[in-house]
């Protein structure tokens, strides 16, 4: 993991912005198949092939997770994927903002498993339960508005852009906007497959009044 930047990233007190409104708490939380059904059971940990993760644990052992268990399922998607995933932990973008981007994907995406795990991360990268309530309650902050607008929108709008250009120079502007499509992408198969919360982790508040499924749902 990369160290804490002396940058400290975007503002987290974003100033008024129309966009924001727009976008805000709209079509969060789904109430998803991951809260009723475990769809692929993870790896039991004695079976694991540790050596697959050597793109991120080289060369210790990584403890039992539920997710990891499921990536022993398809060993050829897991070293692509961990191998870009290394990269997103080792960025140009410093600790914290990177932290409070995953957090944000995590709730509008209804992640219990991403949130609880992120939440531990986030602590230990210096993001204070101010900041964490922030993201739970949609607080125009600006990094909530570039995860809502890409997460909506899949871009960013002019305003949002030139803010987080004020604090982040092009290489940290990519890393960003890479990390939350990848944490997006993979809220996506936790939430498909049911992973279920490690049994020594809290859901960290993850309390939000259940939703229908997308449209197709909805409509159905």
């Amino acid at each position: 993991m990369s160290q804490q930047s002396e940058h400290d990233g975007p503002g987290e007190t974003g100033s008024g912005h129309g966009e924001h409104s727009r976008h805000g708490e709209h079509g969060l939380h789904h109430d998803t198949a991951a809260e009723n059904e475990v769809r692929i059971a993870p790896v039991p940990y004695d079976d694991w092939d540790h050596e697959l993760f050597s793109a991120i644990n080289h060369p210790r052992k990584l403890p039992q997770a539920n997710v990891l268990g499921i990536f022993q399922r398809h060993p050829a998607l897991t070293r692509a994927f961990l191998t870009f995933n290394m990269h997103l932990n080792t960025t140009t973008l410093p600790v914290r903002v990177r932290e409070l981007a995953v957090l944000r994907v995590a709730w509008r995406r209804g992640s219990r498993y991403e949130w609880a795990s992120h939440v531990l991360i986030g602590r230990k990268a210096g993001v204070t339960e101010a900041e964490i309530d922030e993201v739970r309650t949609g607080a125009d902050t600006l990094l909530n508005r570039a995860v809502d607008e890409l997460d909506t929108d899949s871009g960013l709008s002019d305003a949002t852009y030139a803010a987080l250009a004020a604090d982040l120079d092009e290489h940290q502007l990519m890393d960003l906007v890479f990390t939350i499509g990848a944490y997006t992408m993979l809220t996506m198969a936790l939430n498909t497959f049911g992973v279920e919360l490690d049994p020594a982790i809290s859901e960290e508040n993850f309390s939000f009044p259940k939703r229908e499924w997308y449209s197709h749902k909805r409509e159905g």
